[in-house]
């Protein structure tokens, strides 16, 4: 039922350091002193140094969609509106996965044992944003394998736990993608493992000759 499958590791990131900081309250308006920066920039890197991202992601085709739940090819029921709209007019759904790991959250989970409230919420926003990053790194880089079979992938995503899209959905992406082959697993409560990781569909629109 899965076609369009891609699985990366390694992926080369770049510290995004304007969502980091806007996630830790400051704004591009925001005057750091040299000597607070000195020690920002220094926790941001020790943070940004435990990130290994990786991800995958696969395309399915959409057998209905009348706007209030999608069926997929492998009879897979998407049953939220907001999904539903978001790929209307599209042939077939995008899954996706990422993950930067466990070591960002053991060093989170460290800076707090040690006292350290900053710097573990330094850690804990740079691997939400880099979770976010390298969604968009796989989201980006399947768009363009996908241009080559007459295909667009669309800009916008849709991750369970947003709208009316119910966190029980993660475990169709454990059935979609295999995702334990990724390292993730997911707990009682649905919650992912690593816990910054992310789990997201996007719209496919076929190009018909």
């Amino acid at each position: 039922m899965l076609y369009q499958s891609i699985t990366l590791t390694g992926m080369p990131l770049t510290l995004p350091r304007r969502q980091i900081l806007s996630r830790l309250g400051y704004s591009e308006q925001t005057r750091i002193p040299a000597s607070q920066l000195d020690i920002l920039n220094r926790k941001l890197q020790r943070a940004f140094a435990t990130i290994s991202a990786k991800g995958i992601c696969a395309c399915q085709k959409i057998v209905s969609n009348d706007g209030e739940t999608v069926i997929l090819a492998d009879q897979s029921r998407i049953a939220c509106p907001a999904v539903a709209g978001m790929l209307n007019h599209c042939q077939e759904v995008w899954l996706a996965a990422t993950t930067v790991g466990k070591q960002i959250s053991d060093l989170t989970a460290a800076c707090f044992s040690e006292g350290d409230a900053a710097a573990a919420a330094v850690c804990d926003a740079v691997g939400s944003e880099c979770a976010d990053a390298a969604m968009d790194f796989l989201q980006n880089y399947a768009a363009t394998q996908l241009k080559r079979s007459k295909r667009i992938l669309t800009d916008c995503r849709f991750s369970p736990g947003y709208g009316n899209w119910l966190l029980t959905a993660q475990q169709d992406f454990f059935r979609w993608l295999n995702l334990q082959n990724l390292g993730l697993t997911l707990t009682d409560s649905l919650l992912l493992i690593p816990e910054k990781s992310v789990t997201a569909l996007a719209g496919v629109k076929v190009i018909f000759p």
